[in-house]
Parts: C-alpha cells; structure tokens; sequence
C-alpha cells in the first residue's frame, strides 16, 4: 500500500543523488564545542508552422537495488528475514533469535547479535548458503558488530572484562584481540569504510566522547565537550565522522574531521534527534527526529544547508532509517494502524510504501546485494 503524504520543506527543496541527489559539502551551525585533535500542421488553402513547446521531461528515478535485511517476530521469535526492496519475496534467514544486523561491505554477509542460553554472542551469517558462524563464545555479552572494509573481520564491544572493551576478532571467530583497556567502559565501535580505524564512545574523561582506535591498540581522541557525544557514523569517504552532541536528552547533529578538526553542527538547537545516517554518496545526512506535527525523518543537504522533511499524518517513524544503495530511498520501522513495520520512502515524492508484514518488523538494514 502506497501512501501519498505532503512534502513539507523546511528552507531549500533537496536535490536527490545520481539523477535526484547531487550535492557535496558541508553545513555549518549548531552548538560551541570543543575539538582536540514542435510539429507543422496543414490544409488545402494555407500551410501555418506552429510553434509547440515542449513538455518539461519528468525526472527518473533510478531503480533500486538491493534487498532489506530485517528482524520480525512473524514466526514467535525475532529472527532474520530478507526481503526485495518492494516487499516481495520475504523469506526468513535464521532459526536463531537475531537482532543487532550489520551487513558487510560486499553485501553477502550479515553478522548478528543472538542469545543462546542466556549468551548474548555474535554469528555471522552467509546469504547466499544460509550457513552460519558463531563468531564469539564469551560468558558475559558481546554485542555491536561492525564490519572491517575488506569484510575479513569484526570489532564488537563486551563485556567479558567486567566493564564493556572493543574487540577485534577474524570474521570466521579465529584471533579475538582486545583493542582498548579502560576501566570506565569503552563501547559502540564502527570501524572506518575505508581504513583499519574504528570510531567508540568512552566515558575515560568522565563524559560520554569519541574517540578513534586502531588495530594495533593506538587510541586518539576526537570530542572532549562538556556534554555527552555519542552515535559516531563514519562519512563513505572515511574523512568525517558525524555524530549526536547531548544536552540531557535532547541533541544536536554535528560533524568533525577524522583528524579532529573542522567541528560544527548540521543543527542550531538541540532537539530529539536519533543517530545520523550518511547517504552513500556523502553529500546528506538522514536522521529520526521530531518534527512540527509528530515524528519523521529529516535529511540534511550538507552543501548549502537545507532541510527536507519527509513525514505522514497516519505514519510514526521508530528507529533510525537505512539508505537505499543508489541514495533515492530509505526504509524505516515506523508503526501505523497499531503495527510495527517496514516502509520504504521515495525521498523525492515523499512517497511511503508499506511492506508486507504479518507481527512486528524492525533494525532494517539496506544491502547491495
């Protein structure tokens, strides 16, 4: 089912990547931080040349690609599930309960978070074979996996120390490494898509920053505001790092380089935003957020500054949304008639379709395969 809701736009309409979105650049604003390192026509009798303007082209949207990996509890458990970007041919993926998703580089592999007896581990399942591989086999939780770029291992948090510590382990459960050391609690890793560095967030200064860490164990430090910073979302470029800047629980979207430098805001108030999502060509940012009449989803034009608001009246976004490879569309777990479900947005019609679902469906996750 389609679903047609107005378009509200906020400063200036958003241009869509490939033939919908170009832009490139960054915003500035927000919050003061601290940043450390025609035919003719005729008769008998007379012949007339009309001239006929053209219609304007109406612009293609390039056809998505794909499938959506998700978590539903369809059949009594939330298990894995794949679906074609129009809701058709939806088949589940694991027996094991799953959550957490993390799709990797080349598409062809999910690692998850399940819990076996109390465990909570990690597996990595294959798609195309349905094999599946338990990655870590700890007593105490493991949890967040993050893909390295040539997808041959994984840097997760866990708390088999006593307090949670990022890890590194090989993608087939070989070689598990610990990465950092700090009483306070290290935790939500993304590893760089480009480079052998992972983004956390740390308590060590007695607040809630961002920090880099590498294989090898070197760590940098990247925020040391007052407030707490946290969400850090990697650029596809590997150059800047997005994140969610607090003041209690409400935040700004902001930025800075991987180098430390460059800080600013997307944002210019604090306000109840989710994690910030890149689109694949780097140029936007997708983020769950409140707006004027409910929740939706804003994306940001990160070249001259606008805001595109993308919402419905009978649609409440939960979660945040995953782009679609060619960065025309986004799929979200939103609820609507007292469900739980998928919907995918046209982000150039503010066009929400709904997908088929029978119980409750969430953490979508967009893969190129």
């Amino acid at each position: 089912m389609k679903i047609l809701a107005q378009k509200t736009i906020v400063m200036i309409a958003l241009g869509l990547a490939t033939t919908v979105l170009a832009a490139c650049g960054e915003a500035t604003g927000g919050s003061n931080l601290v940043g450390v390192a025609g035919q003719p026509t005729a008769t008998s009798a007379v012949s007339t040349s009309v001239e006929v303007s053209p219609e304007p082209p109406t612009p293609t949207v390039p056809e998505t690609t794909g499938h959506i990996i998700f978590v539903s509890d369809r059949d009594g458990a939330d298990r894995l599930y794949i679906s074609k970007p129009d809701g058709s041919e939806q088949a589940r993926l694991t027996e094991l309960e799953a959550e957490d998703p993390s799709i990797s580089p080349d598409g062809t592999r999910v690692a998850f978070v399940s819990n076996v007896n109390d465990n909570m581990d990690i597996y990595v399942l294959e798609i195309a074979s349905l094999n599946i591989t338990r990655v870590t086999n700890a007593p105490e939780k493991d949890a967040s996996p993050s893909w390295s770029p040539d997808g041959t291992r994984l840097v997760f948090e866990s708390f088999r120390d006593g307090n949670f510590e990022i890890y590194m382990v090989n993608a087939d459960g070989t070689s598990p490494i610990r990465l950092t050391n700090d009483p306070s609690g290290d935790s939500s890793p993304v590893w760089s898509p480009v480079a052998d560095e992972i983004a956390f967030v740390s308590n060590r200064f007695g607040n809630s920053d961002i920090f880099i860490v590498t294989p090898n164990g070197s760590v940098s430090t990247l925020t040391t505001n007052t407030a707490p910073d946290s969400a850090p979302a990697w650029s596809p470029d590997g150059s800047r790092i997005a994140y969610q800047a607090f003041s209690g629980k409400l935040s700004n979207i902001c930025l800075i380089g991987r180098d430390g430098l460059n800080q600013n805001c997307t944002t210019n108030s604090f306000s109840d935003y989710g994690s910030p999502v890149w689109s694949p060509n780097g140029n936007f940012l997708a983020v769950y957020a409140k707006q004027n009449a409910g929740y939706g989803i804003n994306i940001f034009n990160l070249q001259d500054g606008s805001l595109l608001q993308l919402s419905s009246p009978t649609i409440d976004p939960r979660g945040d949304p995953s782009w679609s490879p060619e960065g025309t569309r986004l799929v979200l777990q939103a609820q609507a008639d007292g469900n739980t479900d998928l919907f995918t947005v046209l982000i150039s019609a503010n066009e929400f379709t709904r997908l088929p679902s029978n119980g409750y469906d969430g953490e979508p996750a967009w893969s190129t395969q």
